[in-house]
Parts: C-alpha cells; structure tokens; sequence
C-alpha cells in the first residue's frame, strides 16, 4: 500500500499489473476494442510516473482472447481512503467512438505481422520496414511461424523504441522454447524474453553473451494450448508477462534507445501468431484528445528565503528576498534559522507541539505557486523519528489549506496529505492524500512544490506530480479559497514533527 496504486487491465480471466506507484492524478484511460480482446492505453499530465503525457498516450497491455458478442461500457468507482477516511475517486467524462485510425488490424502498432503465409527472410514486417532473419530459419504458415533450424531470429526495426510488445503462443506435445527479442541493437547485442515448458526467463545479451537476470518457475508454457506472451517497456521499468501474469519487473537501462523488435525459437514445434510492437507513445487521436486539465506555474517570484543571516526565531524576520516579514500565524510550536535553514523545534524527547504556521503576506488571492526543500530528521528507519513539514495557503483563521509529510516508522513508505479547514469547519477524515513510497526518506532532502489557484492544486516532489485534486472534490459546492498569506506549516497527523528542517523557500506569483 505505500506504493499507492497499481494499473491492471484484463486479459483473458486475469488481471494484467501494468505498474505499481501510480499516483492520485487525473488518469485518462482508452480501451480499444478489436474483434477479439483489445488494447489498453493510459496518459495524465507531464512527468507522471508510468505515464504517457498529453496529447500521448501509453500503450498498456493486449488482449487477445475474449470474444464476448455483448459488451457493456462502465465506469468502476472505489474510495480513495483507508481508516475513516471517505474520498471517493472522480469520474469526469465517459466518451464511446468508432476511432478510424485504430481500426486496422494491429491499431497503433509500428510492427504488426500474423506470421502467416509467404516467406519471412528479409520480408515485409507487416506495418513498418522488414524482417531480417539473424540465424536460423523462420518459415510462416497458414496458422503461424515456425522455426525449421534453431536457434532461429527474427527482427524488424521500426526506427523508435517499442514500448508493447505482443505475440500469441500456440504449443504442441513436444517440449520447446520461443520468445519476444527487443532493445536490439545487432545480433549479439538485445534482451531476450524466453518461454518454454520448463520456466520463463529473462535474458540480457551483451556482446553474444547470454546472461539470465530473472527466471520464474511459474512462467511455465502447457502443451497444447495458446498462451499469450508480452512485453510491457519505458518509463523506467521492463514486465515481462504470460497470460496476463506478471512474471518479473525489472530497472535496467540497458540498450533502451536501441529499436530493432523480433521473435526468438529455441527448439520445438510451437507457432508464435499475431506479433505486434507499439511505441512506447502515441498520439491519442484528436476525436478522443481530452482537456490536458489545470496545470499552473508561476513566473514571477515574490519571495524568496534561503535562510542565511542572523540567527534566531523564524516568526518577526524578513525575508531574504520581497517585501514581507515571517509571522507565526498559527500555533505555539518554533522554527529556528540558523547555518541556512529553518529548523523545527522537536526532538524524539520533546516534538513540536501540534501544528504551527509560519506564513508571508501575499497580494494575489487567486493564485500561489509554493515551494521549499525539506529534510525529514533522523537517518534511517527505527530511530523512531517523524516528518510532519509541509507548505499552507491561508485566508483567515476559519479558511485555510495545509500540505504535510508524513514519515514514521510504523508504516512502510511516506506520504503527502491536504488537511482543510473551510469555514470553521475541519474534519480529520475529510483529508485527501498519496503515498509516494520511498521518495521521501529520513535525512534526505526532497523538493516539495504546490501551485494553487484557491480550489485547483498540483502536488509535486521533486519534480514528480504525485497529487493532482480540486477543493470541490471535497466539498462540491465550495467556494475558492482566498489566499491572504503563504508559507511553511508543521501539522499533527498521528503524531509530531522531530526535528524536520526548511532550506530554499519560494513563492512565486
């Protein structure tokens, strides 16, 4: 659970773990129907974890075998929450069209081939360039290619990186081996995703020398039956699945600009069928091109404090740079400047009391755009240290918003949570949050940046877009927030803060 979320699509009966960490955005999500199963495709804003950015899209997963003749379009709604905590999830547009430039057999595919029929040495791949066979021999036949001399080697090169690949599996009696090759760079330079009655591995080759880097018993082909075999690549991470099981998921960078794509045989008399290779994005089609939704930054700094100078309380300071003075706001907890940072007054001993805002003046009540780097306290986990620093948008004492950290040895991974208080009123389980698993770490510093318009916000950490929701998501009929100061917040959430530290505050307009 401290990963946050996990994208599965079906496949067959199963299904199909795309990533893990996705975080809560604005996730927009295209299923492409085809005569048999579909493709699944996902993008959100820039720099999301496992996502395409708009106007792209990532191909996802394939599924190649349901043939329901009745379909029905529905939307699955869950809370987002654990504990009492009662966010739900929010649907903003359903849309069903007929989508021309997917509509051939192989859709979005850069390389799409049945593998029947014809001769495949140094024939049409199907949609781009052509096959080149590597060594040994590949014949198509009416049903699927064989190989008749082994090891066997296919590849077609559509000039960019493939980000899915796909391929169908027919087994027969006799014991045997086949795979998908891709991040080809020449015949002794690609990685290798093997298959056969025995296990599935994963192989990298490096100069002709084969090097397994994961293999997995349960990857196991059954005689005669058809399997489906892919290949899930980009965005930081290689899966490698059988039937919509995920077999293994690995980091490597390894030839990951290389682009020749293929089929392997090792022996045996199985067919491989229906090989198709995406992009690892597309642009989605302009009849179904959504709004890229709110993303704001500001341009002009108004403050900016790095915290040097004179020693001493934060509250009654100028900053360093604009026209303002700190001013406890809230609380009767400290932050003390010294050696170019703001510490919070805690220790394991004795935390910080509750929650305290030290806040700025600000002139533009309908946009802030917030930033600071914190370092959580302590070292490692178990020496029972806590994080609970963050960023607040004020109005009045009855209105306002802060953003906390939390980090704490009694849960595994961290996370970044919004606590309101709308007109008097504020509920502890009306807080929305995401876990950012190990993005955040005690004694490492992280980037913690919140553009806000007084209903719209975007959380990022270092860069990465990790919360993406509206005030209205809360409470529908709410109006914006009007902020009249900006700053630094250190909250209660299941505990105090011990020692957290603020270095590089700014506020941008």
């Amino acid at each position: 659970m401290g990963e946050n979320g996990e994208l599965w699509a079906r496949v067959g009966k199963r299904c199909l773990s795309a990533f893990r960490r996705l975080k809560n955005l604005k996730v927009h999500y295209f299923v492409v129907l085809r005569e048999r199963g579909a493709v699944y495709y996902a993008a959100a804003m820039e720099d999301a974890h496992g996502l395409a950015a708009l106007p792209m899209m990532r191909p996802i997963a394939i599924d190649p075998f349901n043939e329901d003749e009745i379909l029905y379009a529905g939307v699955h709604q869950c809370v987002l929450g654990q504990i009492g905590f009662r966010v739900d999830t929010r649907v903003h547009g359903i849309r069903i069209q007929q989508v021309s430039e997917l509509a051939s057999r192989f859709g979005s595919a850069h390389v799409g081939d049945p593998l029947t029929g014809g001769s495949l040495a140094d024939g049409a791949a199907g949609l781009n360039g052509a096959w080149h066979v590597l060594c040994g021999d590949i014949v198509p036949t009416r049903t699927g290619a064989r190989a008749t001399v082994y090891p066997a080697l296919a590849i077609a090169d559509p000039g960019v990186p493939t980000g899915l690949l796909h391929a169908v599996v027919a087994t027969t009696d006799a014991a045997s081996a086949c795979g998908l090759v891709w991040r080809v760079r020449d015949r002794d330079n690609f990685w290798l995703f093997r298959v056969s009655g025995d296990e599935g591995a994963l192989l990298r080759v490096e100069d002709g020398v084969e090097t397994v880097v994961v293999r997995a018993a349960q990857g196991r082909l059954e005689p005669s039956k058809i399997h489906s075999l892919q290949i899930l690549d980009g965005y930081g991470e290689i899966g490698c699945y059988l039937d919509g099981d995920r077999l293994f998921a690995i980091e490597d960078k390894f030839l990951e600009r290389s682009t020749g794509t293929g089929i392997w045989f090792g022996g045996g008399s199985m067919e491989l069928r229906d090989f198709e290779a995406h992009p690892r994005a597309i642009p989605i089609p302009h009849s179904l091109r959504p709004d890229a939704g709110w993303s704001r930054f500001g341009r002009q700094t108004e403050f900016a404090d790095d915290f040097f100078g004179a020693s001493g309380d934060l509250a009654g300071r100028a900053a360093r740079n604009g026209n303002g003075t700190w001013e406890k706001t809230v609380g009767v907890g400290f932050i003390d400047v010294h050696d170019g940072a703001a510490h919070v007054r805690g220790t394991l001993e004795n935390p910080h009391p509750n929650r305290t805002f030290h806040t700025l003046p600000w002139y533009q009540p309908d946009f802030a755009d917030l930033e600071v780097t914190i370092t959580p306290p302590g070292e490692v986990r178990g020496q029972s240290h806590r994080c609970r620093a963050g960023l607040v948008f004020w109005q009045d004492p009855d209105n306002y918003c802060s953003f906390s950290i939390w980090l704490d040895d009694i849960y595994d991974g961290a996370s970044v949570a919004l606590f309101p208080k709308r007109h008097g009123f504020e509920e502890l389980y009306d807080a929305i949050w995401t876990m950012v698993w190990h993005k955040i770490h005690w004694g490492k510093p992280f980037r913690l940046r919140i553009p806000f318009d007084g209903e719209r916000f975007v959380i990022f950490v270092d860069d990465e877009p990790v919360m993406q929701r509206a005030l209205t998501d809360l409470y529908p009929d709410d109006t914006p927030l009007r902020i009249r100061r900006v700053g630094l917040a250190v909250n209660w959430e299941w505990g105090n803060d011990t020692g957290s530290t603020f270095q590089a505050f700014a506020a941008r307009r």
